[in-house]
């Protein structure tokens, strides 16, 4: 039971390590987002925009909690 326990956390980790990898590949190619959030207009913060998002955290965060009513 352990041994499976073991496997799971192992891929967990592996699956968010690559999760990060591609996370900072994108930083690192200094892509820029919107300057403006694509869903309420408003500026976007620099530090987002930097990092290549379109959308402000409040819209970012109705987003995910619209897409977490519909998840499976």
């Amino acid at each position: 039971m352990a041994d499976d326990i073991d496997l799971a956390n192992d891929l967990v980790d592996r699956e968010v390590s690559l999760a990060l990898n591609k996370m900072r590949q994108h930083a690192d190619q200094n892509k820029k987002g919107s300057k403006y959030c694509i869903e309420c207009g408003d500026n976007m913060p620099a530090g987002r925009m930097k990092l290549g998002f379109n959308l402000c955290v409040p819209c970012a965060e109705e987003a995910e909690r619209k897409k977490s009513l519909f998840a499976d």
